[in-house]
């Protein structure tokens, strides 16, 4: 069976982020989602978001790298079939209640097409 581009992202982000996945999961579970059904992948990459949010607080710019370029690479292969889970699950949420310290020392390392999305949504920190 084929699966569909959102669920081949959140794969892959499970393969190439394994313990942010793990935590995503378990964050999953304890509001009583199954974090591998078919029809979880909006949630689950709004709920990735949230690792990317621990990295800008932690102030991890590799890890905050590493999320953004890995969800752009995606995006730009195939924009129109991600343009909802990269632009509203996750681009919209990675600093969703960031202060703006924060905001600002990220944006420098958060991938062009994820700034781009986020920036059409809340406008540009700062």
């Amino acid at each position: 069976m084929t699966r569909d581009p959102n669920q081949r992202l959140v794969e892959r982000l499970r393969s190439r982020f394994p313990a942010e996945a793990a935590q995503t999961d378990q964050w999953l579970r304890e509001r009583d989602w199954d974090p591998t059904a078919d029809d979880v992948s909006l949630i689950w990459v709004e709920a990735f978001a949230d690792r990317t949010m621990e990295a800008i607080r932690r102030r991890d710019s590799e890890v905050v790298q590493s999320h953004t370029n890995f969800i752009a690479a995606a995006y730009r292969a195939e924009p129109e079939a991600l343009r909802t889970i990269v632009d509203v699950a996750y681009a919209e949420n990675i600093m969703w209640d960031a202060g703006r310290d924060d905001k600002v020392w990220a944006w420098k390392f958060i991938a062009a097409e994820i700034r781009q999305l986020y920036e059409a949504m809340w406008g540009a920190p700062g």
